[in-house]
């Protein structure tokens, strides 16, 4: 007879309750554009990668002229995307000890599942993050006086939330063109102060990583120029003229800077935030898009709450939900309706977004290509288990794997705004 506290037994208790729906539920959470935007399995479900057609320019050459007409008439413009899978992993491990000192039966196993839901919101999480930095893989960026110190000064202190305690960091002076410092080696975050954006790490930085420099990216250790592309990638803010002129998967975008790098605007001198989001979303009114959701950071868009003369017209709270395949309330997302450029727009506060964008959406061109399930459980399909005894500890485990990449089927439908960071 099985002992009523085996791993089988959790195993099935664990297939009873992690279902897709669990999955998209714990990865959704307090992720608004990842929860929102489509995702497709489509051809990303096998070969090598996906190709995404834009198309950036119409039929020319018309004249009034027939033989001119005839001479001069040009095709429609295109280019491919090239968009390849990127990877993202998650271990979660819980000793058996541990899972079988909470009492009952039930306890317990309620007790060691609460684990792999922080695992799973966590990795949920970092591709909620990801979505709205580069496939360079920087978490971060410092601002420090001096690297003679222990303590990281965030340039951003809404990246905060992109470090944890027990963090392995690596750093370079580029987001994944160059090469990591001192060969890759690595400090661990040992505090976090999440309202002053400071990280304290376990040496001194210029003594345990050799030419750091003050305002050097920072790295997740095993992300550098290894993740999936996100909106900074899409829609290019810092060093856009580079980016532009650079090959991203496989276009040279400046060939036509905005149809296929997106519309920029810097609104770090306009008046308030329901400035910029008018202009923002009248300039791209100009290119054909039909801009439909609105994101920046909690903290920059309580500053349109606090605009009691707003030109915007907010006409609408908004409590928006995510439904998933079995018909159910997955998570909901709260947020604002409002009448811009003679559009309704959707308007939410998503805390992965840096504090010093906004960005306007026509979110229907937005896919989230993806391979198996959004997110796996590593070696189920084939062992038909999520848990394995670990190898070298006495405990169980289970591994998450996600693969996956951000496409866009119309980047000069969709906006970014530099605005004034949050204080």
């Amino acid at each position: 007879m099985a002992t009523s506290h085996s791993l089988t037994n959790q195993d099935a208790l664990l297939k009873d309750y992690y279902t897709d729906d669990k999955l998209k539920e714990m990865s959704f959470g307090e992720n608004p554009f990842f929860a929102f935007v489509k995702k497709e399995r489509g051809q990303m479900a096998g070969g090598r990668r996906y190709v995404q057609p834009v198309e950036f320019g119409h039929p020319g050459g018309g004249s009034a002229d027939f033989a001119t007409a005839m001479t001069n008439g040009t095709a429609s413009k295109y280019e491919d995307f090239l968009i390849p899978r990127k990877r993202q992993y998650q271990k979660i491990e819980v000793d058996h000890e541990l899972m079988f000192s909470t009492g009952s039966q039930r306890e317990s196993f309620r007790k060691a599942l609460d684990e792999f839901d922080r695992g799973l919101k966590g990795l949920g999480e970092k591709v909620g993050r990801r979505l709205y930095r580069t496939q360079g893989g920087a978490a971060g960026k410092m601002a420090n006086s001096s690297v003679a110190v222990a303590v990281i000064t965030l340039a951003d202190k809404a990246s905060v939330f992109n470090f944890h305690i027990g963090d392995v960091l690596q750093f370079s002076d580029t987001d994944g063109t160059g090469s990591l410092r001192d060969s890759g080696d690595t400090v661990t975050v040992t505090e976090v102060d999440h309202e002053e954006g400071l990280l304290t790490v376990d040496a001194t930085l210029n003594v345990q990583i050799a030419a750091i420099a003050t305002t050097d990216y920072i790295f997740q250790e095993g992300d550098y120029n290894a993740c999936l592309a996100g909106l900074e990638d899409w829609l290019p803010v810092t060093d856009r003229a580079t980016k532009l002129a650079a090959s991203f998967n496989s276009v040279t975008r400046s060939v036509s800077p905005t149809y296929l790098g997106g519309v920029y605007m810097d609104g770090t001198a306009l008046g308030g935030l329901d400035e910029v989001i008018i202009k923002l979303t009248g300039k791209l009114g100009k290119y054909g898009a039909s801009t439909s959701h609105i994101f920046a950071n909690p903290e920059s868009m309580s500053d349109l709450e606090l605009l009691s003369n707003s030109k915007m017209r907010i006409v609408a709270e908004l409590n928006s939900k995510v439904i998933g395949d079995s018909g159910d309330v997955l998570v909901g997302f709260s947020g604002y309706r409002a009448i811009v450029a003679g559009r309704s727009v959707k308007i939410y506060p998503d805390r992965n977004c840096p504090s010093d964008r906004l960005y306007a959406l026509q979110l229907d061109t937005w896919t989230l290509w993806h391979s198996a399930n959004l997110i796996n459980w590593l070696g189920e399909q084939y062992t038909g288990s999520k848990m394995k005894m670990s190898e070298d500890a006495d405990s169980a485990e289970a591994r998450l794997g996600a693969y996956m990449n951000l496409g866009c089927s119309a980047p000069g439908w969709n906006g970014v705004a530099k605005i004034n960071a949050a204080s």
